[in-house]
């Protein structure tokens, strides 16, 4: 592989730039590798961007002990403390989660509201997340390599709330992969503005779980808010973590970006505040239906060497359950041996002829109205005859009320 680090300065378009250091190793790579990789082009960089005119510029570790561990409240201190951490993309997420107050009091207002719903969120929903993944799947929780959330979107908070131990991460979606906003570039009028669209753009997540596709296309495209990024970064400070690099690639996870055209993929580098190994979030942007498939096979080339520790599966749209979607759901099956699902994920049936035992959780009622044409009967008998846990602590994909959330855990035969 090609140990040279490849640096682009993309136009000026008052957001950050689109690629900041990339280091050129064609497809996704190993953990101890990325470390020190993302170190030399985070130096390198300090020495180009007199340069190249970048915007981003990075600071020495902030010798300062961290303030708090991946699993505690994230705090505005120090937030860029680990060594490599770049403090301009730190203190923009930090900014943009709303634990950096502004000093512009109508904008402030907007963040102690987010701060609001992030305390409501970790109380409801993560802390039961965490004591349910610790009694159910603790092994591969602590031993993740790689977790696989196809369709996820830029929802790093499900996956890190089951998952904050992973080596990689890997989503996708069919949201831009985006940008982040210049702090230094907007005036008090566009911050407000650039604030209205992050919430906006969170406020099915934070509140009901899920994001919902037709939204984003809108909610992550406005003239203030740009793709995946804002949403991304927002959550890996708000959940303990410092940035350390962000890495534009093509759909198929090679580097640097085609000239020209837009990244379709990005590789997040990152790290818990108090410390320990160098975490990735690999997000791609393309249509994974067989049709999607067909017309740009690129995207298989960044999914087929994966090696999922485990794959989760949450407000899916069902559309694993359609045949246009055939060979996603083979790849995923082929690829899984442990299985986080609601009913929108794999069918059942589907999961019983790959091979999976499959665990039942919660309570299987009914889908939401908008999908009411994918009732599974044979989930419903499963549950009616089958010994059923307790209903969920922590709300769950669809379900608006947690005495209808159902959540399968699906392992293969002799995993």
């Amino acid at each position: 592989m090609r140990g040279n680090i490849v640096q682009c300065a993309l136009r000026d378009t008052g957001l950050l730039p689109k690629v900041l250091t990339v280091p050129a190793t064609g497809h996704l790579r190993e953990i101890p590798a990325l470390t020190a990789r993302a170190a030399s082009a985070l130096a390198l960089l300090a020495l180009l961007v007199p340069a190249v005119s970048l915007q981003a510029q990075t600071t020495a570790a902030d010798p300062a002990p961290a303030a708090a561990a991946a699993a505690a409240p994230a705090t505005a201190t120090n937030p860029a403390s680990s060594a490599g951490a770049s403090q301009v993309l730190n203190d923009t997420a930090t900014w943009l989660a709303g634990l950096a107050l502004d000093t512009n009091p109508s904008v402030s207002q907007a963040q102690r509201e987010t701060d609001e719903a992030w305390a409501a969120l970790r109380r409801s929903r993560l802390e039961p997340m965490e004591a349910f993944a610790a009694k159910h799947f603790a092994a591969e929780r602590k031993n993740c390599a790689t977790l696989f959330y196809p369709f996820g979107g830029p929802d790093m908070l499900n996956a890190l709330g089951f998952f904050p131990n992973c080596q990689r991460y890997v989503l996708f979606g069919l949201e831009p992969v985006g940008e982040l906003p210049v702090l230094a570039k907007l005036d008090d009028e566009q911050k407000a503005l650039v604030l209205a669209d992050m919430h906006k753009a969170q406020q099915y997540i934070l509140r009901r779980n899920f994001f919902v596709t037709q939204y984003m296309s809108e909610d992550l495209n406005t003239p203030h808010l740009k793709g995946i990024l804002p949403i991304v970064t927002t959550t890996l400070v708000r959940m303990g973590y410092v940035i350390l690099d962000i890495v534009a690639a093509n759909v198929d996870g090679s580097t640097p970006p085609t000239a020209g055209r837009h990244p379709r993929a990005v590789f997040v580098h990152f790290q818990a505040r108090s410390g320990g190994p160098v975490q990735e979030l690999v997000y791609a942007s393309f249509d994974a239906s067989d049709t999607g498939l067909e017309k740009n096979p690129l995207p298989l080339h960044l999914l087929e060497p994966l090696a999922p520790t485990a794959t989760l599966l949450k407000a899916a749209s069902y559309l694993l359950h359609d045949t246009s979607f055939a060979r996603m759901r083979s790849l995923v099956a082929a690829k899984s041996p442990l299985l986080i699902q609601d009913d929108s994920g794999m069918p059942y049936a589907a999961l019983l002829a790959d091979g999976y035992s499959v665990e039942l959780y919660g309570n299987y009622v009914s889908t939401i109205p908008a999908f009411s044409y994918r009732f599974q009967k044979d989930l419903a008998q499963a549950y009616a005859t089958q010994p059923v846990h307790a209903r969920l602590a922590f709300p769950w994909s669809y379900a608006w009320k947690r005495a209808e959330a159902s959540l399968q855990i699906a392992r293969k035969t002799g995993s």
